[in-house]
């Protein structure tokens, strides 16, 4: 293996805790496998006692075929018995329960649930629609006593709901009017009481009634959906038996019973990834409505002698501080553990690994932490790399981009804070310019065909360097930011190829998919659609600082031409607006500054 400078410096570490802090394209897998390899050739470690944790099996199956490649070409198996153990956490924490079943409190071999959380919501959500279906709901006119002007809404517990209104009304209009002119110039009366399934039909005959006649404060047509907003909030804390609280009606998740539902899984699965002694206890969450579901969820699960995905970690944890002598088995067994996208971990993955050894050598970039929707927490990288007794080596040279797109990913990035500052730099000195364009709904597709036909000029060097060509489909990857959008792209796509020349045709069945997907990928030419489609970049529910890392992750994911299509995001003048001064540009021809010197980096041959 060819490894620059800093690669060889974090591949000879021997024993004692270590981070690898690198950044993109910087060869992350390549000194995972090479210090593997370094300790078993040059250290005589057996490879039995060394455990590799990767965060994805694809990622397992890479790190397998590189290391069994190296081992059979030098022939270094000889007496030894297989090669090392390279698993994902899961199913390594999985192996330890079910080795130690009864001692983790089994009476059998737990079996392994995967969708049946999806079905015990699937089941009360359809209970909630039968019961919403028959509740009575009133239909009710708050009402100006002068002007005659009113508004039209339904709700279970009127009176409750009249109360609401006067004091902070969601009707944006109707709350102005009533602070305008005092309560007392405002009436409410009940017009009618019916069944839930009747609710919004006739809450829009009352608002097309009164509409001809005085005029009304509402905007939204109650028939775009199949129950309102207020009554779902309503029949949910009826239903679960919690207490209404009325700012759930201005969530902005809770848009409609799909998305209330939508968020539960990941709620409690969110929870569980942070559990840190212990089991799970579901009456920890905060939420209620997910509360009574993991309440349900868990007892079933327990019933059934069975474990969960985020189970095989806890449980597996748990054992080791319960049972001793178990954990002292695993560590004799691996005393030399690897950790890769060590940035992405969860504190509940973190408790395992902590009690698994204090040799641990872990890679990753924490500016490529994207997974804090799922639990991953990047500050457990930034705290254990600040320990004192963590050896630290940073490899931040990329292998993979242009000198531009690492220059204007850099210059995006450093806005935030806190990160681990990396002198960031490409090998590859090539110019391309970063095309930005505005696109909308109804331009998007024109402007696709145009990037995807259009020739490029391709970031190898050699005598064929300036040929122009078109990017082969297989070297190109659109990035958008939900399944949703990947969705509309690929029928955008797939619509256009019927109506073009074959020829051209082929150009179009490119990789569409999220950036949450690419990550660990690349591609000669990136397309990065935001703000098009669905929702905006950044999303208003979220960190600055996490979504500007995925906006950064989907950047580099280019090696020779990036190209960042959409609407108006914040992220567009931070990229652009590179800092012009000296120090910038002797940093990109690989001068830093150390205090009073100026040094160069020796480039990787």
């Amino acid at each position: 293996m060819k490894l620059d400078k800093n690669q060889r410096k974090a591949v000879k570490h021997h024993t004692g805790s270590a981070i690898v802090i690198a950044g993109p394209g910087s060869g992350k897998t390549t000194v995972i496998t090479a210090r593997i390899l370094n300790l078993i050739q040059h250290h005589n470690v057996p490879p039995s006692q060394i455990l590799a944790i990767a965060f994805n099996r694809k990622a397992v199956e890479e790190m397998e075929t590189r290391i069994l490649r190296e081992l059979v070409s030098k022939n270094e198996f000889g007496d030894r018995a297989g090669g090392p153990e390279i698993r994902t956490l899961h199913a390594f924490g999985k192996d330890i329960i079910t080795e130690n079943y009864q001692r983790a409190g089994f009476n059998q071999h737990p079996q392994i649930w995967s969708g049946q959380l999806d079905e015990i919501i699937a089941q009360e959500q359809k209970q909630l629609e039968r019961e919403s279906a028959t509740t009575p709901v009133a239909i009710y006119k708050i009402q100006n006593k002068k002007a005659g002007r009113c508004y039209i809404g339904q709700s279970t517990a009127p009176e409750r709901r009249r109360r609401e209104h006067f004091s902070h009304s969601s009707n944006d209009r109707l709350r102005q009017a009533i602070r305008a002119e005092g309560e007392t110039q405002f009436s409410f009366k009940v017009l009618e009481w019916v069944e839930g399934q009747n609710a919004n039909r006739r809450e829009a005959h009352w608002i097309g009634f009164y509409t001809n006649r005085t005029g009304v404060f509402n905007r939204a047509d109650p028939l775009r959906t199949q129950y309102s907003n207020q009554l779902m909030l309503e029949m949910v804390c009826q239903h679960f038996g919690i207490p209404y609280d009325e700012y759930l009606d201005r969530h902005p998740d809770f848009e409609n019973l799909r998305e209330c539902f939508n968020g539960i899984k990941e709620t409690v699965m969110r929870a569980k990834r942070q559990v840190v002694t212990g089991l799970f206890d579901p009456t920890t969450l905060t939420d209620r409505v997910a509360q009574a579901f993991a309440q349900k969820y868990e007892t079933l699960k327990t019933e059934a002698n069975a474990i969960d995905f985020e189970d095989m970690l806890i449980y597996a944890a748990n054992l080791f501080e319960t049972c001793p002598d178990i954990r002292q088995t695993y560590c004799d067994k691996y005393p030399y553990v690897l950790v890769d996208e060590f940035q992405d971990i969860a504190p509940t993955d973190f408790r395992l690994i902590s009690l698994l050894s204090e040799n641990v050598f872990a890679v990753g970039d924490d500016d490529q932490a994207i997974y804090g929707f799922r639990g991953g927490d990047s500050q457990i990288m930034l705290e254990f790399a600040a320990r004192s007794n963590v050896k630290k080596y940073k490899i931040t040279r990329n292998y993979r981009s242009t000198a531009t797109i690492v220059e204007h990913a850099r210059a995006l990035i450093e806005r935030n804070t806190p990160r681990i500052r990396k002198n960031l730099l490409a090998q590859n000195p090539s110019k391309h310019q970063i095309n930005v364009g505005e696109t909308t709904l109804e331009t998007l597709e024109t402007r696709l065909l145009h990037e995807l036909t259009k020739p490029h000029k391709p970031v190898a060097q050699g005598p064929r360097a300036s040929a122009m060509q078109t990017a082969h489909p297989q070297e190109t990857a659109i990035l958008a930011r939900t399944n949703y959008e990947v969705e509309q792209i690929q029928a955008i796509l797939a619509a256009s190829a019927h109506r073009k020349p074959s020829k051209d045709a082929a150009t179009l069945f490119v990789d569409v998919t999220t950036i949450h997907k690419a990550k660990g990928r690349e591609w000669e030419k990136v397309i990065l659609i935001h703000n098009t489609l669905e929702r905006r970049f950044p999303r208003r529910d979220s960190k600055l600082t996490d979504e500007r890392r995925v906006f950064y992750v989907a950047m580099t994911r280019a090696k020779a031409e990036l190209v960042v299509l959409g609407g108006r995001c914040p992220f567009i003048p931070e990229f652009e607006n590179i800092p012009k001064n000296v120090n910038y540009y002797l940093r990109q021809l690989g001068y830093w500054h150390a205090g009073r010197k100026l040094k160069k980096e020796v480039r990787a041959k």
